[in-house]
């Protein structure tokens, strides 16, 4: 599932001009998006988190964004869309923080 909105913001950035290339590395379990834009860096950054709070906002993922580098031809940024860490559902346990006890907002 998470692929797909790391695949979907690859390719929103590229068609909306934002970057002309990128790819995805993995290091030590994290996730690293290698970009190449025209943009510096502070502002590729907002452009970043501002497309990804888009294409989940109809969700309960929240993309974060780490700027790590800036190399010759490019930006180097840990990416990625986290998942809340709160019960979604009551699992019949009886448990003290249980879904069903939380207050709606």
């Amino acid at each position: 599932m998470l692929a797909a909105f790391y695949q979907q913001l690859e390719a929103t950035l590229l068609q909306e001009g934002i970057i002309t290339a990128s790819t995805w590395r993995t290091h030590a379990g994290q996730r690293f998006f290698y970009v190449s834009s025209a943009l510096p860096a502070h502002r590729l950054t907002t452009q970043l988190v501002e497309t990804g709070e888009r294409l989940t906002a109809d969700t309960k993922l929240k993309p974060e964004c780490i700027y790590v580098r800036s190399e010759e031809h490019g930006h180097v940024y840990r990416f990625r869309f986290l998942v809340p860490s709160e019960k979604q559902f009551c699992c019949g346990n009886l448990c003290e923080d249980c879904f069903l006890l939380r207050e709606k907002h």
